[in-house]
């Protein structure tokens, strides 16, 4: 249950912040958004991206403990 609830936050923070940096890095840096391929990129590989690993990392510190 314990390393349940650990993958489940690891997920949503992951994915959060995943997806906070992707808003957040076109304007620190030029990225091109034409045709919205920069957006779509975010939000359908990065932020998954993020959740999983968030959540693989949340097994890992429930298991340290």
């Amino acid at each position: 249950m314990k390393t349940g609830l650990w993958a489940v936050a690891g997920f949503l923070a992951g994915g959060v912040l995943a997806g906070a940096i992707g808003i957040l890095l076109p304007s620190v840096v030029s990225i091109s958004q034409a045709e919205g391929a920069y957006a779509m990129g975010a939000a359908f590989f990065w932020v998954p991206a993020g959740a999983i690993a968030g959540a693989v990392l949340g097994v890992v510190m429930a298991r340290r403990r």
